[in-house]
Order: structure tokens, then sequence, then C-alpha cells
């Protein structure tokens, strides 16, 4: 949703955000990648995906069932000349009927030697069988050619975010953008570990490099038949970082030492796309050992202590300068920095562009076993499903002075009952969770407040005291560096207040100034040069000259 938000904004000419931060993008929902068909024991996303118990939310009405409802909404009864919906129509013509209203797809024979690619919404150059039969002209159904000579049409929708005809649109599925150049930076965390790293890694290149990873032909003469928006704007300046290991959405895992150095990375990268866009310095808390999770984990070998040979520095520190567009790294659960392995070693960006958006038969394949158990579990639920919603249309749903959402959607089904807002009530597992994630933090504020409070202990000499070989010790109270800063010149905080106004209960935690220090370069080269790095500086140290930069 956020690149597709900036792509937006990109098109309509609207003034981009200082920066973009993306944690583990889902970026292509036809799942053609390599990574998401092989499965990973690092990552807790099903290899089949999520299936759901049968709900009047999911699965949506599908064509075999807005074609029921189509072709019998019109009868009305002899008499009174209402009209009527037979309710007892799904699953009830013959068993294989009852099946495939059941399993949600069928599987035919067929020569599959002449079929391209399925692209959902899109040609796949089988005809679908049924299609005429649906009253509605709306079929959602996608044919998937399979290697073994047989044809799966999907009925049941396969994602929960939209209908099957749209998972290739690309503002569904950014990866099959014409282009994603003229974005501002981009900084993507990708778990190492889990199932969706290989659209991941391909989105992070493709920004950097529009014209090197183009869609297939066929959604670039849908989308941009003249050719005009692959040329039309430059390479985007992005920061990939690929964490050894992890599952995805790692930081959701607050407490856990991989994503505290994932959250230095991104106050870094937010930072300094601040300082790169406003071109000022920017103030961010400064970490101590109260919050530091390489000392607050416990170690069980003594490879907790060793640092990587190829390391080039560690998470959260200042960003190097961009070459070819990109900061390419590889990061592991100890926070330290290498640089990632060469694009031609990627499994990733060797993926044949024409499977890219097409949906994956082996990942059908494994869809269609899970689902087919799971179905069959609840077979009955579904069907009563199916058919407490045919009664739902009869009695009509609200509509929206006409607009039409998708039958996917929750608003596509309004009922009475659903137009009084619906009593708000405490989620108690979404409380523990909560409170288990922000246990640490308040530690650290804590921690950081009774600091602040701590006297420093001097023996400097009282004024005009001398003899007996002895001083006494003055208190005195630390100085905020943070207040020390705030009459600097030229300089951003993270913080709500307006200039000049201060929040009285802000922790007086040190801080460090982040600036841009020409990481993005007018002659971007691959090629090592000698250039500044950015110097991060405590906010109470001072330049030779009394300036506070870098």
């Amino acid at each position: 949703m956020v690149l597709a938000m900036l792509v937006i904004l990109r098109d309509q000419g609207i003034p981009l955000p200082a920066g973009a931060i993306l944690i583990s993008p889902w970026a292509d929902l036809t799942h053609s990648f390599p990574s998401v068909a092989r499965a990973s024991n690092f990552d807790y996303i099903p290899e089949y995906g999520f299936l759901h118990r049968p709900s009047p939310s999911w699965p949506p009405p599908n064509s075999d069932d807005l074609a029921y409802i189509y072709q019998n909404a019109h009868q009305k009864e002899p008499g009174n000349m209402v009209n009527r919906v037979q309710t007892d129509g799904i699953g009830k013509m013959n068993n294989y009927d009852e099946q495939t209203a059941i399993q949600g797809f069928t599987v035919r024979e067929e020569d599959t030697a002449g079929a391209t690619h399925a692209y959902p919404g899109l040609h796949s150059g089988i005809s679908q069988v049924g299609a005429a039969d649906v009253g509605t002209a709306h079929a959602d159904n996608i044919v998937v050619p399979m290697p073994d000579n047989t044809v799966v049409e999907i009925k049941d929708q396969i994602q929960m975010y939209a209908p099957n005809r749209m998972v290739s649109h690309p503002l569904v599925s950014p990866v099959l953008q014409p282009t994603l150049g003229g974005l501002p930076p981009l900084l993507i965390l990708t778990g190492g570990g889990e199932l969706l790293r290989d659209e991941q890694i391909y989105l992070a290149h493709k920004a950097a490099d529009p014209l090197a990873y183009l869609p297939a032909d066929i959604f670039l003469d849908e989308h941009d038949p003249d050719r005009t928006l692959i040329h039309k704007y430059g390479p985007t300046n992005v920061q990939l970082q690929v964490w050894d290991d992890l599952c995805h959405v790692a930081p959701t895992l607050s407490w856990t030492r991989p994503a505290k150095f994932m959250y230095r990375s991104i106050a870094q990268f937010g930072a300094w796309a601040l300082a790169h866009a406003q071109h000022a310095e920017i103030d961010i808390p400064e970490d101590d050992g109260s919050s530091n999770p390489s000392e607050s984990a416990s170690t069980s070998d003594n490879e907790d202590n060793e640092e990587p040979t190829a390391s080039v520095g560690k998470a959260g520190d200042p960003l190097p300068p961009f070459r070819k567009h990109m900061i390419r790294q590889r990061v592991d659960r100890h926070g330290m920095v290498c640089h990632l392995d060469p694009p031609q070693s990627l499994p990733a960006l060797q993926h044949p562009r024409e499977k890219i958006g097409a949906l994956n038969p082996d990942i059908v394949k494994k869809w269609m076993g899970a689902k087919k158990a799971w179905d069959e579990k609840f077979a009955k639920e579904k069907l009563a499903v199916q058919r407490r919603r045919i009664k739902d249309f009869e009695a009509g749903y609200f509509g929206f002075d006409g607009e039409l959402p998708p039958a996917c959607s929750m608003a596509s089904r309004r009922m009475e009952k659903d137009l009084n807002a619906a009593k708000i009530r405490k989620s108690y597992g979404m409380m523990m969770w909560s409170l288990l994630a922000s246990k640490h933090d308040k530690d650290i504020v804590t921690r950081e407040a009774r600091e602040d409070t701590i006297p420093h202990i001097t023996n400097k000499p009282r004024e005009g005291q001398k003899g007996q070989g002895g001083t006494d010790s003055i208190v005195q109270k630390t100085r905020s560096r943070q207040e020390e800063s705030i009459s600097a010149p030229g300089r951003c905080e993270l913080s709500p207040f307006p200039v000049g106004e201060r929040s009285h209960s802000r922790s007086r935690s040190r801080s460090r100034i982040v600036s841009d220090a020409g990481q993005v370069r007018e002659h971007d080269t691959d090629q090592s040069e000698s250039t500044s790095i950015p110097v991060v500086l405590d906010s109470s140290s001072q330049h030779p000259r009394g300036r506070r930069i870098v």
C-alpha cells in the first residue's frame, strides 16, 4: 500500500515525502518468485498461504455463487410478483457441483503444451470453462495450466486483499509497475528466512535500476503501451538490508535482539532522509548501555562475541554513499553489517521476467492440497454460508449511492443490522501483547529518568578554601545536552513540539546528530572512491570552530 501511494503521488505530480521505510513489503500477490515455493523453517507464514474457516466474510461470493444469484434473482413466485432467489441451488444439483462448491476449484485434463503463463486478469491461452454461463459477465476465475497436462480453474478468491482478476494490477503488486523510479529514498528491510524475500530483493533493485528490471511485455502493453513511463523517471535511491534468518516483519517481535538493531537502522535512515530533504541536521536519541541489546541478551557460545571478518559496520551506523543508487547490505542477528552478494548470484534477480506476475504452478498445487483438506473439514459450514449468503441477497443489501464495492469487501454486503455502530469491545489478547512488547521500553525510560537525576560529584575545591589537604564535594546536577542544543541554528528535531517549545516530560538521555553528508552523489558509480563518511557527534560535542556539524 505504501508503494502504491508513492506511485500515485508521483504520477499525479504531488510532492513526495522525504523517504519511505518498507518492512518486509508484500509486493507480489501472484506469488511468482521462487522463494515462495520453497519451504522455510525460519518463517511463520505457511508455504501454501493462510486459510480461513468459512464465515459470512470469507470466502466472498465466487463466480458460481454470482451465477446462481443472477439466474434466479428475477424469477417470480406465482401470485405475489415478489422477486425470490432459489436458496437451495448451490451444491444440490449433483455430487460434482457440491464438491466444486466446497473446494472452490476444478481440475480437468487438457493439452497445455501451447499454453502461456497464467496471468490473473489477463489472457492465459486457455479458455475458461463455464465462463459463458456466468450471467453477471464478471467471472473472477483463474485458469492455470499445470505441467501434467491438466488445467486448474480457481473459482474461490485466493487473496483476502483483492479479487483474483486484480492481484496482477500494478497498484496491488508493485513489482509489476512499469517503473519504480522517481520515488523518494527507500529503506527496505528483508528477512533472510521469510518466504517473500525474493520479491523484496527484486523490488529494491527494480527501484534503483528501473530499465534493467522491466515487467513482461504483456503488462507493459496494458499499463504503458507507448513506453513513456519507463523513460520518464530516474532511478530511486534504495538502502536494502537483508537480515540473516529473520522472519516476515521481524520488528513486530520488538523485545528480541535483532528487532532492536532493525529499529536502529530505521531511526538512522529516517533521520538521514529528513536531513537530506530539509538540508538540516536532525537530533535522534543516542542508545546507552541500558538499552544495548547486545548487552541485555545472554550469549550461549563464543560466536556471540565474534564479529564477522567481512563486517563493514553495525546496524544503525551512518549511511555510506549510494553506489548505483543502492546501499546493499547483509546483516546478521548481532547487527553486524557486511556487503550483500552481487546481483548475479541472487536467485531473485535471475528469475525470467515472463514468469514474474504469473501464478506459480507449484504454489497452486500446494494451495490446492491444503485447501482441499481444509474445506472438506468444514464442508457443511461452507455450504451453509453460501446458501445463507443467497438468502441475504434475496433480502437485499444497502448500497453506496451508485458505488459498487468488490464482492470480497464487507461494504458490498451491508445489511440493516450493520448500519448500527458496533459496540466497542476490548481485545485482551492484544492488551497482553502490548504489555509484553512495551515492558522493555518502559524499563529504558525508567533507567534514563533515574540517570538524569543522579548528581555529578566533583573534587573541585570551594572558592577561597585552602589548606588541610582536603576538598569538599560539590553537587552539580547534570545539564541536559538536548537543552544545550535548542538554540543551535539550522537544527531540526523529531519532536511534535514547535520550535522553541519543549516537553517537560521529555527524557534527558543523550542525543546524536544526523545530517546529509553527500551520500547521494551527482555522478553515481560503483567504484570505490574516497568519500567522506558522515560522522555522528554527540550533541554536547563542539566542532573546533564552534559549529556542531558533520
